[in-house]
């Protein structure tokens, strides 16, 4: 408001000298008077012109200091919406604080719980009402493009970052310290129709659900510590090691913990890789013809149904596995030789007991271990990602370019930006939340820290920040004080860890309908494959032979609806 003041007295005064100017003119005839009016006007004029220049000298310097005050004080503005996985995070937390000083940026950030944030994100889309930034849910297959968001992208709702990532060397996928890292793999999963609509927080450690973990006590105990290297091997061995355990320890222990969960049943994390063994395929591929094959639908899916049929004639899965006994074979309560999840999930302390892996009930001389990858017919028991995003964000297409480069500048932070960065992200600020001890570990038991970690929602802000890419190995067993695990422990994680990435990049197995949408696949694939693990489980407890499969499939294969969908996902790829 001064600077508009200043310059209306500076123009109003000029306006007025000048109509007095133009009103002293006459004829050309100047008495002494009238001369000495004019000169004095002339004065005026002159002064007038002076108080003009040092009035605008005035109102440059007032505009100065308050564009500095503005780039200084005013932060621009960014609304954001995240997950809240039950913590219960406080807007305007300590947390929140620090991060809006550090990127000199004001966020208004809303955590929506878990539970409700897909209806929530989804209501926005359709009311046209999104934040700037919004975190994009993984959804049950595994996929972060799902229906009603690409319907949202193909109308335009949400920014292709492709032109700020990638610019002849000078994006920002190419010059940042952490994303530069990321091969043509991990941005092919960030696709939908050749733009870039899903920025990804971190690149998760590949290969997750390949680990054979079994309980190595009872190995030893049992004289069973020649590992398994093929299929048959392992079923054998399960057989074997469930029966001599069961015998020796007086009550029944499985072969491997595996139950029907009534979602992904026989497609779940706790037996998929041992199909890819018989298929050598992961949920779709595509066959020699350019079709898209499902795997339960593939004919040597039966070669795998039989290989746990046999585990089931002999008593070591659970014989009511169907209805979902979770707790019946639970691996890490002791009631299972084996359990298949992520390879890194056997993270065991060198002291067995600071972190036990095993329920809290069960005695501390039970042992963890991994068996390496096992070969079946067509492929090692590796399962492939559906996608290495680990998470990721979307922005909204309301934002000016100016706001996009802020939120790609902030959003994308690094260490190499911000020391203390990754210390931040991982475990907050020192003071607020932690006190950092002499040896160099952070001590977080006082209640106020406690509180103050909780409200600031300490460590999940990488779901919305970039952070650095997993690194489990590192940060599961190869951690400071009394929780790492043994060195042992610790070469064969690596070992695992090394086979799966180098299995992985030989095959290059991947999800084939990864980012394609098929319209007929999102209304009807559930009611088409509704009977499928109810078939599975019939043949595996046999109460259907092989002729009962085979015929079950083909009516579903040949269906019109099947049929569609091979069709639409082709034209999706094509695109």
């Amino acid at each position: 408001m001064k600077k508009n003041f200043r310059n209306q007295v500076a123009f109003g005064l000029a306006a007025v000298l000048a109509v007095g100017s133009l009103a002293g003119c006459g004829d050309g005839k100047k008495d002494s008077t009238e001369a000495k009016t004019e000169a004095k006007t002339e004065a005026a004029k002159t002064e007038a012109a002076e108080e003009t220049k040092a009035a605008e000298k005035e109102t440059a310097a007032v505009e100065a200091t308050e564009a500095a005050t503005t780039k200084s004080g005013d932060r621009m503005t960014i609304s954001v919406m995240g997950i809240d996985w039950g913590y219960g995070p406080q807007a305007g937390s300590d947390m929140e604080k620090y991060w809006e000083d550090l990127f000199d940026v004001n966020l208004e950030i809303e955590w929506i719980n878990y539970q409700d944030y897909d209806q929530k994100v989804n209501t926005l889309i359709a009311s046209d009402s999104i934040p700037d930034v919004i975190q994009v849910s993984k959804q049950g297959n595994g996929s972060y493009y799902y229906p009603i968001f690409t319907q949202a992208v193909d109308a335009g709702v949400f920014v292709d970052m492709t032109p700020y990532l990638f610019d002849n060397g000078n994006g920002i996928a190419e010059t940042n310290a952490v994303m530069k890292n990321w091969d043509d793999a991990m941005w092919a999963q960030t696709k939908y129709k050749d733009g870039i609509y899903i920025l990804p927080r971190s690149k998760a450690e590949s290969g997750q659900n390949s680990g054979i973990e079994v309980r190595k006590d009872l190995m030893e105990k049992y004289g069973f510590t020649e590992e398994p290297t093929t299929m048959d091997e392992l079923k054998d061995f399960l057989i074997g090691l469930s029966k001599a355990a069961s015998e020796g320890e007086g009550k029944k222990i499985y072969g491997l913990e595996f139950y029907d969960d009534g979602k992904k049943g026989f497609m779940n994390d706790y037996i998929k890789a041992f199909a890819i063994a018989f298929t050598g395929q992961t949920d779709w591929a595509v066959d020699e013809n350019g079709d898209f094959q499902y795997m339960q639908f593939q004919d040597s899916y039966i070669d795998f149904l039989n290989w746990m049929k046999d585990l089931y004639d002999a008593g070591a899965i659970d014989p009511e596995f169907a209805l979902n006994n979770s707790d019946t074979s639970k691996w890490k309560a002791g009631n299972s030789v084996a359990f298949l999840s992520a390879w890194y999930n056997w993270n065991q302390s060198a002291d067995l007991t600071s972190n036990k892996i095993f329920d809290e009930s069960t005695p501390a001389t039970y042992e963890a271990w991994c068996l390496m990858p096992v070969k079946g017919p067509k492929a090692y028991t590796v399962s492939p990602n559906y996608t290495d995003v680990d998470s990721c964000i979307a922005i909204s297409s309301k934002c000016d370019d100016a706001k996009i480069q802020k939120i790609m500048e902030i959003f994308n932070g690094t260490e190499e930006q911000y020391p203390g960065y990754n210390d931040v992200m991982k475990d907050g600020v020192e003071g607020l939340h932690y006190t950092l001890l002499e040896d160099g570990t952070k001590d977080t038991t006082d209640e106020a820290f406690k509180k103050a970690r909780q409200d600031g929602y300490v460590g999940a802000w990488n779901q919305i920040f970039l952070k650095t890419d997993m690194d489990q190995v590192t940060d599961k067993f190869m951690r400071p004080g009394a929780k790492g695990a043994s060195e042992e422990n610790i070469a064969r994680v690596k070992e695992i860890k090394e086979f799966v990435y180098s299995d992985l990049a030989a095959t290059g197995m991947t999800n084939a309908i990864q980012n394609l949408q098929s319209a007929t696949y999102d209304n009807t694939w559930n009611v088409l494959t509704d009977d499928v693990d109810t078939m599975c489980a019939q043949y595996v407890m046999g109460q259907i032979g092989e002729e009962e499969w085979k015929s079950f499939v083909q009516g579903i294969v040949e269906s019109s609806d099947y049929q569609t969908i091979q069709q639409e996902f082709k034209e999706a790829a094509a695109q």
